[in-house]
């Protein structure tokens, strides 16, 4: 028997199946060019976006170098311009990058309807914040269903799974039906089903009691939200369901 052949057959033998363990999941190599995803943001332009109830944007949301997607904010007491994307969704994979500033609110929207003042009347919201460090007009922190991937105002998030500020949060929303989910950084933070008698309880409970326009479309736009403060956004892509 040739124990130099034995030896290098086993090697080969245990490189293969180590290179197949390393493999990357098919969640991992999704990018951009894969079935059914569409980019909502090509880098260089804003293309497929307008602005809330068709106000002006430029100057407002701009495009950086790097392929980002930059609120640049306003001068305090401006109004605000939330950015919207021109074609409406109704199930969904929704998957972009986000960061923030020291201080900063913002959010996604989705199943939203032009009209209302503002867009969070109509679409329930991911919200975005600086955890620690953003205070309301009072001076006061937020409580916990106001945090990141918080389904805002009603539900908390089940952690929080921010990263420091200025570095890049990779978030997520999936609806189906009446089914949510938000993800943050690979973790699921909120799970909830609309108009189910729970859900009909927390908003009754909550300030959106009074909004009657409140998700009541099974179809909208997505929107990103102008709360006054810096955010930045890259490599949103949506797959329709």
């Amino acid at each position: 028997m040739n124990h130099s052949l034995s030896f290098l057959s086993l090697l080969s033998t245990l490189l293969i199946l180590t290179s197949c363990s390393d493999s990357p999941s098919k969640e991992e190599t999704d990018d951009d060019s894969s079935e059914g995803w569409i980019s909502l943001f090509d880098g260089e332009s804003l293309k497929g976006w307008k602005g809330y109830n068709g106000a002006a944007f430029d100057g407002i949301w701009i495009v950086e170098d790097g392929g980002t997607l930059h609120l640049a904010g306003q001068p305090e007491g401006s109004e605000y311009v939330n950015l919207i994307t021109e074609a409406q969704f109704a199930d969904f994979d929704f998957r972009f990058e986000w960061k923030v500033e020291a201080g900063t609110n913002s959010g996604v929207m989705f199943r939203l309807g032009e009209g209302p003042k503002q867009p969070y009347l109509t679409g329930p919201e991911y919200q975005i914040l600086d955890n620690a460090g953003f205070r309301t007009k009072k001076g006061l922190p937020v409580g916990p269903a106001e945090q990141s991937a918080s389904h805002y105002a009603i539900e908390p998030a089940t952690s929080d799974e921010t990263k420091s500020i200025g570095e890049w949060n990779l978030g997520r929303i999936l609806v189906q039906g009446n089914k949510v989910e938000y993800w943050l950084n690979g973790v699921k933070t909120t799970a909830y089903e609309m108009h189910s008698p729970e859900w009909k309880e927390q908003v009754a409970n909550s300030k959106f009691s009074k909004w009657k326009d409140y998700a009541t479309l099974e179809r909208g736009h997505i929107g990103l939200q102008d709360h006054g403060h810096r955010v930045w956004f890259r490599h949103l892509k949506i797959k329709e369901l």
